[in-house]
C-alpha cells in the first residue's frame, strides 16, 4: 500500500549489515522504529482512505531524506522501520549521525501538514533507535532494543527521539517485574481502596471518591500514576476495573448500612467503557452487591477519550438507564473538546487541581474558574473541584457556585472502614476524618 519494501526484506538487510559489522567494524549502523502518535484518531476522524493516503506520503517523505544505501519499510500499521548504514567507525560519531538523521526524518514528517481534500492534517512522530555496533549480534536483540527506545519515547509524551542505552533496558526490566507483581497483587487481593470525601459549602459530606492504593511488600507505596499505566500495558485493566467496581458497590452497601447515603465515585477508563463485556460486568456486580446504582458515579478522564463518541454515548446512556451517573475527571487539565459535553450524558464536571492552584490570588485562574462554573450552571452540570489545599480556595469556589470540593484542606484519603468508623454513622458534618501519607488529590 505504501510502496515500501516489506518488513522481512528490511530484516534481511539488517542481517547482512550485522554480518558485515562482524567482519569489518569500520562502518557502524543503526535501526530506527518510527511510530505516528495517535494515528488511530486520524483514521477515526477522516476515514481509512485518508489514513492510507497519509501513510503513503510518509513513505515518500522518508525516502526523500534517506541516503541511497539506507533502507526503510513499513513495519505494521502506522509504524515504520529504518536501517542506517555507514555512519562512521567511531561509536560516538556514529551515534551522533544516527540521532541527526532521526531528527531529520522526524522534521520532514512534522514540519509540513498532510493535505487530504480540504483538511490539513499535522502529525507527531516518536522514534526509538539502537546502534548496530557489535554488542547486539542478533536481529531479535536489535528489534527489542529499538522497540524499548520507542516505548520510552512514547512514555515521555511522544513526538521525540530516544536512543537506546543500558538505563532503558534496566527500566524495561523493572517495568516487566512490576507487571508481574501487580498481577500477583490483584490475584491475592493485596490492593486497597481509600476514600476521600467531598464537602459542600455548609461543610456537609455530599460524596466521596474511591482511590486505589497499592503497598508493595518490597517497594512500599506505589502511586496509581505508575501502576495504572502498568496495568493498561500489561492487559490487567479489566481485572483491576472489576475489582474497583466490586469495592465501590460494597462501599455503597456499607455506607447505607451506617445511614450514610452519599454517592461514591470510581475511575473508569474510556477504553474500559468501550469493551463489549463492560455493561454486563457492571450489571453483574450491581446485582451481586445489591448496591443502589443511582449512587454510583463513573469518573472518566477528559484527555483519555477515544475517538468513537457514538459508541461511548450509547454505552453511557445504557448505564444511565441503570441509574449510574458520569463525571468528566481532571476537567481543564488539557485540551477540552466541548463536543463531549454536548453529545455525552455527563452529569458532573470535576475541575482539575491545576486550575485551582492559583486561587484565589491569580487573576487568570479566577477567570478560568468563573468560566468553567458558569458553563456548568448553563448546562445543568454539578461542579466539583479537586486538589483543594487552602480554605481561601474553597471560599472562592463556593462563592462562585461550585457544588463541592475535595482535597487535603478538608480530608486526606483514608481506608474506607476507618472513614466510616470516624463518621460513627452520624449524618452531620464531620471534618476530623484523620490523615495519611497519600499524594494529594
Amino acid at each position: 500500500m505504501t510502496g515500501l519494501p516489506q518488513r522481512q526484506m528490511l530484516i534481511g538487510h539488517m542481517e547482512r549489515a550485522l554480518a558485515d559489522l562482524a567482519r569489518n567494524r569500520t562502518g557502524l549502523g543503526a535501526v530506527l522504529m518510527l511510530d505516528i502518535d495517535d494515528f488511530r484518531k486520524i483514521n477515526e476522524t477522516y476515514g481509512l482512505d485518508v489514513g492510507d493516503q497519509i501513510l503513503r506520503e510518509i513513505g515518500q517523505r522518508l525516502n526523500a531524506v534517506l541516503r541511497p544505501h539506507d533502507k526503510v519499510s513499513r513495519a505494521n500499521g502506522d509504524e515504520f522501520m529504518v536501517l542506517l548504514t555507514l555512519l562512521g567507525a567511531d561509536p560516538a560519531v556514529a551515534a551522533r549521525n544516527a540521532l541527526d538523521m532521526a531528527e531529520s526524518l522526524r522534521a520532514v514528517l512534522i514540519g509540513k501538514p498532510f493535505q487530504a481534500g480540504d483538511a490539513s492534517i499535522s502529525i507527531q512522530v516518536s522514534i526509538g533507535l539502537t546502534m548496530l555496533d557489535g554488542r547486539n549480534a542478533k536481529i531479535s536483540q536489535v528489534l527489542q532494543e529499538a522497540g524499548m527506545a520507542l516505548h520510552r519515547a512514547e512514555e515521555k509524551g511522544g513526538d521525540c527521539v530516544v536512543l537506546f542505552d543500558a538505563c532503558i533496558r534496566a527500566r524495561f526490566k523493572e517495568r516487566r517485574s512490576l507487571e508481574r507483581d501487580l498481577a500477583a497483587a490483584l490475584d491475592a487481593s493485596e490492593l486497597r481502596m481509600h476514600l476521600q470525601p467531598q464537602f459542600d459549602g455548609d461543610d456537609r459530606v455530599v460524596g466521596a471518591e474511591l482511590l486505589a492504593r497499592w503497598t508493595h511488600p518490597a517497594r512500599g507505596g506505589i502511586s496509581p500514576a505508575l501502576f495504572i499505566p502498568v496495568a493498561t500495558e500489561a492487559g490487567l485493566m479489566p481485572q483491576l476495573l472489576r475489582w474497583s467496581l466490586e469495592v465501590a458497590c460494597d462501599t455503597l452497601v456499607l455506607l447505607q448500612g451506617h445511614g450514610l447515603h452519599h454517592p461514591v465515585s470510581v475511575n473508569v477508563s474510556p477504553r474500559s467503557l468501550l469493551r463489549p463485556d463492560f455493561i454486563a460486568a457492571v450489571r453483574e456486580v450491581l446485582a451481586r452487591s445489591g448496591a443502589a446504582a443511582d449512587r454510583l458515579i463513573f469518573e472518566i478522564t477528559e484527555e483519555a477519550w477515544l475517538g468513537d463518541l457514538e459508541i461511548a454515548a450509547r454505552r453511557m446512556k445504557e448505564l444511565n438507564g441503570l441509574g449510574i451517573r458520569f463525571s468528566i475527571d481532571d476537567f481543564g487539565s488539557g485540551f477540552t473538546n466541548l463536543t463531549y459535553l454536548r453529545r455525552l450524558p455527563i452529569d458532573e464536571l470535576k475541575i482539575d487541581k491545576s486550575q485551582i492552584q492559583g486561587l484565589p490570588e491569580d487573576a487568570d485562574s479566577q477567570a478560568i474558574i468563573r468560566m468553567i462554573l458558569g458553563m456548568a450552571r448553563q448546562l445543568g452540570l454539578r461542579a466539583v473541584a479537586e486538589g483543594i489545599e487552602r480554605k481561601e480556595q474553597a471560599d472562592f469556589l463556593f462563592e462562585h457556585g461550585c457544588d463541592a470540593v475535595q482535597g487535603f484542606w478538608k480530608a486526606r484519603p483514608m481506608p474506607i472502614a476507618a472513614w466510616v468508623a470516624a463518621r460513627g454513622g452520624l449524618r452531620g458534618p464531620r471534618s476530623d476524618l484523620g490523615r495519611d501519607d497519600e499524594a494529594p488529590r
